[in-house]
């Protein structure tokens, strides 16, 4: 019974996060999106597309920066206590003014820039913004469980055999728990940034419209150019309501399938 509800999980998992694997499809367009105008359909795939892209990029980023913090956070103590300092104080931030700041240095430049070069330079931008918001929980996630498991269970048994520190945090490193605790920690940074990704969008496109500075293609952005449908009678030829909720159902969708990832993790524990 345990085996078959972990099977149901994983395929729950996979219809949930679908629509990023969708989205790499686009002869679906017709298929799925019949009733909405061509341009919707390409927005609407190009969003989640991007969206795809800055998950990922921020996963990898934020996941080494993360293990490395992490293992010589407990390496040293001095390095471990500079380090929670400095992530308390990020943390202290809400993310979205983060991304906000780590944009306006560049802000006149994505302006000014072709829009393939200005989208390059706001993924960069803005997964450097991400990465820096995920890591003062990612790191505590991390350096807690390994500290326990240094502390309490191998420190002496290795240091018999003349293992250094460095090399007992490698070996622990490597160890089932701490695999558990990567996953965990991939689940929560996914969805921090799924949630910034979208809040950011949503800012800039009702700050700025579709002028695109930063050009910053989001959903949460494809939600707030198309709330007008919701209150608006009188709406043009191919606007309807589907053009708003479509990427509102699917975002809670995606956001579904972390959650369980990161359930089901907890669970494991």
């Amino acid at each position: 019974m345990k085996k078959l509800s972990k099977i149901l999980r994983i395929v729950g998992i996979a219809v949930l996060i679908s629509p990023f694997v969708i989205a790499w499809m686009p002869f679906l367009k017709d298929v799925l999106l019949a009733g909405v105008s061509p341009a919707y359909q390409n927005v609407v795939f190009g969003s989640f597309q991007q969206l795809t892209v800055t998950l990922l990029t921020t996963l990898a980023v934020a996941m080494v920066v993360t293990i490395v913090l992490g293992y010589f956070s407990i390496l040293s103590m001095g390095f471990g206590r500079t380090s929670r300092n400095i992530l308390d104080g990020i943390e202290s931030i809400p993310a979205i003014l983060v991304a906000l700041f780590c944009y306006a240095p560049v802000s006149s430049f994505l302006a000014s820039s072709s829009q393939s070069y200005s989208s390059v330079v706001s993924l960069m931008v803005f997964v450097f913004a991400a990465t820096i918001t995920t890591l003062p929980e990612s790191v505590r996630g991390v350096a807690l469980p390994l500290s326990e498991l240094y502390h309490r269970k191998y420190s002496v048994s290795f240091r018999a055999y003349g293992f250094t520190k460095g090399r007992i945090l490698t070996i622990l490193m490597n160890s089932r728990t701490m695999r558990d605790v990567f996953r965990r920690t991939s689940a929560s940074i996914l969805l921090r940034t799924l949630v910034l990704d979208c809040s950011f969008g949503f800012i800039i496109q009702l700050g700025m419209g579709s002028y695109g500075t930063p050009a910053h293609s989001s959903p949460g952005a494809l939600i707030a150019a198309s709330r007008d449908v919701m209150f608006n009678a009188n709406l043009t030829a191919g606007r309807t309501p589907l053009m708003f909720w479509l990427p509102v159902i699917l975002l809670v969708s995606v956001s579904l399938a972390f959650l369980l990832l990161l359930g089901n993790d907890k669970e494991a524990e």
